[in-house]
């Protein structure tokens, strides 16, 4: 009784094995498919997407020397937080207690170091619209004097409701979606910009 039971069984995988291979090969065919479209068939330079993403990361490290961008490139990164912040007087004052403080314990690394530490904290910003969505001389100011601006070439939101800085509520729909799409653009150039870095964080700091 047992042979008949046992052919059985071996009936049934031959056929779920049949079954198997047309889907291995299709999937494998679609996921070759996928690739090649993602890529629209052009290498690099000449790919449109690839030049999208140059142009954003361009602007998004347009106030950065290019020799800062390459050291940040070559060192080895512990950690690398991106503070999401916005081009008004009250933040400014925030980033630079920041500066003149917590980031001065050793193993951040500031351009008082040459940006070589474990921690390396940048500035996340969008373009305010109290300054016409433009980044305001006072911004561009900073950037150059510390050099750990991100100027991401996208809008801030505007402010819907009463809430101030440091108080409880949100700031409206338009700016709780500036700031996510903000926190996402973060993640996308960081990981391609620090390609040796051991993690990536977004910190909000009150």
């Amino acid at each position: 009784m047992a042979k008949p039971k046992l052919l059985t069984l071996r009936q049934k995988l031959k056929r779920a094995t049949v079954l198997l291979i047309p889907f291995i090969v299709a999937t494998a065919v679609l996921t070759l498919r996928f690739d090649t479209a993602a890529d629209d068939g052009v290498p690099g330079p000449n790919n449109l997407r690839h030049s999208r993403v140059t142009a954003a990361e361009d602007a998004a490290l347009a106030h950065i020397p290019r020799s800062v961008v390459d050291t940040w490139s070559r060192w080895e990164y512990l950690v690398v937080l991106g503070v999401p912040s916005t081009d008004v007087e009250e933040r400014r004052t925030r980033r630079n207690l920041q500066r003149t403080t917590c980031w001065r314990f050793p193993g951040v690394a500031t351009r008082a170091n040459d940006f070589t530490g474990a921690t390396l904290v940048l500035y996340v910003l969008g373009r305010h619209p109290s300054h016409g969505y433009d980044y305001s001389a006072a911004l561009l100011e900073e950037a150059a004097q510390w050099q750990d601006v991100v100027a991401l070439p996208m809008n801030e939101g505007r402010v819907a409701t009463n809430k101030t800085i440091g108080g409880g509520g949100t700031w409206g729909d338009e700016a709780e979606i500036g700031a996510t799409r903000k926190t996402y653009m973060w993640f996308d150039l960081a990981h391609r910009l620090f390609p040796t870095a051991r993690y990536f964080a977004k910190v909000i700091i009150m």
